[in-house]
């Protein structure tokens, strides 16, 4: 079930990197739940693929045209699979190249991703992308 759980999120992250939206967010489930982290100039938490879209995909693009995230490190426990990940990408607004390291925390159910949790500096994506530069405050 662990490998199961280890090769759904590796196919997000697989999709993610190819631009693959549909593929992104078919592997979820309708009420998934999504904590961005605060501080982050996207964070707080949204329930459903719309709010995902609108609130963090759409804008980390918009603000990072050149958006990466790439997975090192993939644990799993039961129906969680935590992966040690690296943003990387340069700030539209800023020219700051971001390089970052995150863990991110995908709990799965059914199949299908129920929840995630991100760790991340967010002092340090900041810099990249000043949350008023996103039009956030």
């Amino acid at each position: 079930m662990e490998s199961q759980n280890v090769e759904l999120v590796k196919s997000l992250y697989e999709a993610f990197g190819k631009g693959d939206m549909p593929g992104v967010l078919g592997v979820m489930t309708d009420d998934i739940v999504w904590h961005e982290a605060e501080g982050m100039p996207y964070g707080g938490v949204y329930h459903g693929s719309d709010e995902i879209v609108q609130n963090v995909f759409g804008p980390i693009v918009e603000d990072l045209p050149d958006f990466a995230v790439a997975p090192e490190e993939f644990m799993a426990s039961g129906s969680t699979v935590a992966v040690v990940i690296r943003y990387s990408g340069t700030a539209k607004t800023t020219g700051i190249t971001l390089n970052l390291p995150a863990v991110h925390v995908w709990d799965i159910r059914d199949g299908k991703i129920a929840r995630f949790r991100q760790f991340v500096d967010t002092v340090k994506f900041r810099e990249a992308v000043p949350t008023e530069v996103a039009g956030r405050s």
